[in-house]
């Protein structure tokens, strides 16, 4: 195993563990216990199922994106790339979307690096979006929110600037011969003159991708994606609320707030948001609800646990039969594969 590939482990166990401690202490596990048992695990199987049909329209959304280097995309990889990539997340933080691009790159005949400037350009859409949301989220409780977690406002700005200045820059690269002479006069500066060439090459394949932003018809159909996504999200937090008594008479409006402060959670680094979306769900349930800390944890506990089995599943399953398409012994052997070549 790479050394890189170590450090992501050991970062997201240390981040995970901390989490979890700052999740989990002062719950009395007994009382934890009970709750957990008393929940209705039908609605729990039926929010899974809501999750699952989330990662299928980001499938359709990525398809999206990806037609505009490859015409004839499969919705099956574009839904399988993106839960191999989730499953791969689920025990090593950040790798899944390197898995996602070799993998779909590979089934599709598709230069990894163009793959990868399409998930990039996925995430700018993410990131702006929920930016933009957040702030909705802001106006119904305001200063609640900020003041149980103070630093979500400047996370918030962040989003909606990066995903701007990273947008309009990757943009600018692709679309005006000025801004791509410039960048590939920098490569040519800071890169190795052995390795500024197929750089270059490389640059060009992942900017080939934000040509879809010339493409009025294309962004219509990634924005009405990108708002089914979220809003079948929030439900994905709305469902299971009614699995518990405690949190039964919450709002959609609650469960709006209660997703976007969990989108937040899921960009810490730790394996499958371990202990960090424990944290969040169950301090947002207490702090901005008042639900009884037992009964939060509760619910954070076994939405997080259904979720991450249920993806570990889904996941496994699909990087079974690519391996099988790709004739290889498992997924890792891609990365094998192509440091062979090189």
């Amino acid at each position: 195993m790479k050394n890189s590939n170590l450090l992501r482990i050991l970062l997201g166990v240390i981040i995970a563990a901390l989490f979890v401690f700052l999740a989990f202490r002062g719950i009395s596990f007994a009382s934890l216990w009970h709750d957990a048992l008393q929940a209705n695990f039908f609605i729990l199987v039926v929010t899974v199922i809501v999750v699952l049909f989330s990662h299928f329209l980001r499938a359709l959304r990525w398809r999206v994106i990806l037609q505009e280097i490859k015409q004839e995309i499969s919705v099956a990889d574009t839904w399988g790339g993106i839960m191999v990539g989730y499953f791969m997340n689920n025990f090593v933080p950040r790798l899944g979307e390197i898995v996602r691009a070799y993998t779909t790159g590979k089934l599709e005949g598709v230069k990894v690096s163009s793959v990868l400037g399409t998930i990039v350009l996925e995430r700018l859409f993410d990131m702006l979006s929920a930016g933009i949301l957040f702030g909705f989220a802001l106006e119904i409780y305001g200063e609640r929110i900020v003041s149980t977690f103070p630093f979500l406002r400047l996370v918030g700005i962040i989003m909606i600037a990066g995903s701007i200045v990273a947008g309009t820059v990757f943009y600018a690269a692709a679309t005006i011969e000025k801004a791509n002479k410039l960048l590939k006069k920098i490569i040519r500066i800071v890169v190795p003159k052995k390795f500024a060439q197929s750089f270059e090459k490389i640059v060009e394949s992942f900017l080939s991708s934000f040509s879809i932003l010339h493409s009025p018809r294309s962004l219509v159909w990634i924005s009405l994606y990108t708002a089914l996504i979220w809003i079948v999200y929030t439900f994905t937090i709305y469902i299971p609320l009614f699995a518990f008594k405690s949190t039964s008479a919450l709002s959609f409006s609650d469960s709006f707030v209660l997703a976007m402060i969990t989108t937040m959670a899921w960009m810490i680094p730790s394996p499958g948001a371990l202990g960090v979306y424990h944290l969040f769900v169950s301090q947002t349930l207490i702090k901005l609800f008042g639900v009884v800390p037992d009964e939060a944890l509760a619910y954070a506990t076994l939405t997080h646990l259904f979720g991450y089995i249920a993806i570990t599943i889904v996941g496994a399953i699909f990087a079974f039969v690519f391996t099988q398409r790709l004739k290889i012994g498992s997924i890792g052997m891609l990365f094998k594969t192509e440091a062979e070549k090189r």
